[in-house]
């Protein structure tokens, strides 16, 4: 199987916008201050290597880059859990208790889904690619979640990120979504036409090609976001909200929960049969 020229141009320009947006991040101290965003970026930069240095001595369809793109796969979205968490927490830092729960929370649902994906795949022959396709299908849509709560709850409650910060998790979510929604097409494609179709190892270069276009068109774009963003000035540190005193809300608490109990009573009035 070799690359398109199409692909190879893509690959090519996301590859060169990669090592300029990691620069950048480097530029801008960004590994004292986003450190998982500038491991993230770090970890795809090396992943691009190693596999152009395996593409250009074993092929782009031999074993070697088969394995070498499920590893760096693997290892790219445990990147990309941490700096989800990375940006909870940049988030919800000003608040302890609140951040306490929410990485907790985070911690249990990604063990769920590497568990979930370790069964899925037990019974598979290439245990690797059902791994990491199952735990990718679960993170993505997990980071889907995660992140446009992240941005509504940032808006409600005035808790903004900064450009950047925003720019990251909108980039992210955007990915997560059309590389979902690419996968879906390719798969239930796949299942419903495959069958009748004549010539299938040329079809499956064919369709390969446009699924790894379709692919990587976003990830372009969203780099260049990036770089663009990182070009600028970054803004100060925001400072943390000052919260009241404890015995503030010591006092506050019989209201609330005097409404709290109000609002109960009405939720039952309404869900009364």
């Amino acid at each position: 199987m070799h690359i398109s020229p199409l692909s190879y141009a893509i690959w090519i320009a996301g590859t060169l916008l990669e090592i300029l947006v990691c620069a950048l991040a480097y530029w801008r101290g960004l590994h004292r201050t986003l450190p998982f965003f500038t491991a993230y970026l770090t970890a795809h930069v090396v992943k691009t290597g190693i596999q152009w240095v395996i593409y250009q001595q074993f092929g782009f369809g031999s074993w070697a880059a088969y394995d070498a793109s499920w590893i760096s796969n693997a290892v790219t979205m445990v990147a990309q859990a941490l700096l989800i968490g990375e940006l909870c927490h940049r988030l919800l830092r000003a608040y302890p208790g609140v951040w306490a729960l929410a990485w907790r929370a985070l911690l249990f649902v990604s063990a769920a889904f590497m568990l979930n994906a370790a069964i899925e795949s037990a019974s598979h022959a290439y245990w690797l690619d059902t791994f990491v396709l199952a735990l990718d299908r679960d993170l993505r849509l997990a980071a889907i979640a995660v992140l446009i709560t992240l941005l509504l709850i940032g808006r409600y409650y005035e808790l903004e990120l900064d450009r950047l910060e925003r720019r990251i998790a909108a980039g992210l979510c955007l990915y997560a979504v059309v590389d979902m929604i690419t996968s879906a097409v390719m798969v239930h494609t796949v299942a419903t036409h495959l069958p009748g179709w004549i010539g299938y190892q040329a079809w499956a270069q064919q369709s390969q090609a446009w699924w790894n276009v379709a692919r990587a068109l976003p990830s372009v774009g969203i780099l260049s976001v990036w770089a663009v963003t990182l070009a600028q000035p970054i803004p100060a540190t925001r400072p943390a909200p000052a919260l009241l005193p404890a015995s503030a809300y010591r006092e506050l608490a019989p209201a609330v929960n005097l409404r709290l109990r109000a609002f109960n009573a009405r939720l039952l009035e309404l869900l009364k049969p």
